[in-house]
């Protein structure tokens, strides 16, 4: 078992040992085309017919169209490969991928956190202005207010986390 931060192998894994047999098949099948192709042209220009012709074009179609896909299927691999290093070097920095950074460097959990903060903010305000339109008589207006106080300070706190703004304030010893 290895563990997520270790790079370190001394033999090489079974991918990389099945990317060699990957390559050696695709190298041969290529060759094997390109053999089709020659021999299909030197019969036709041996024969100088058209069916011999018209051979060595399908044969060059397809050696055209497999050279084209090992292309895209190499594009491919090195794209999936990248974004892989990727996720691994985010998972390494203590970041999910989900959450990684973007823009001016706020992860999209930082945005939803910071608007549920202005959200309990906002609402705690429309809750003070009703509490002051109702009569006083069989409220707990300190307890009331002293709840209030607590979601606003714990809001705020939030927010200045999620700033990260450095800590104020004097050191008691």
């Amino acid at each position: 078992m290895r563990s997520i931060g270790s790079s370190a192998t001394s033999t090489p894994s079974a991918p990389e040992a099945g990317n060699r047999s990957t390559l050696w098949g695709t190298v041969i099948g290529l060759a094997v085309l390109v053999v089709i192709f020659v021999v299909a042209l030197l019969q036709a220009a041996n024969a100088n017919s058209w069916l011999g012709w018209a051979l060595a074009g399908i044969a060059l179609g397809w050696l055209l169209l497999a050279t084209w896909v090992v292309l895209m299927v190499r594009r491919a691999a090195r794209f999936g490969r990248r974004q892989v290093e990727e996720a691994q070097e985010q998972l390494r920095s203590g970041r999910a991928p989900a959450a990684a950074q973007s823009g001016a460097g706020r992860s999209m959990r930082d945005e939803k956190l910071s608007h549920s903060f202005q959200i309990v903010l906002v609402q705690s305000k429309v809750i003070k202005q009703e509490l002051d339109r109702l009569p006083a008589e069989g409220v707990d207006r300190e307890a009331l207010d002293r709840a209030l106080d607590t979601i606003d300070v714990t809001a705020g706190n939030g927010m200045s986390m999620l700033r990260q703004e450095p800590l104020s304030g004097t050191v008691v010893d």
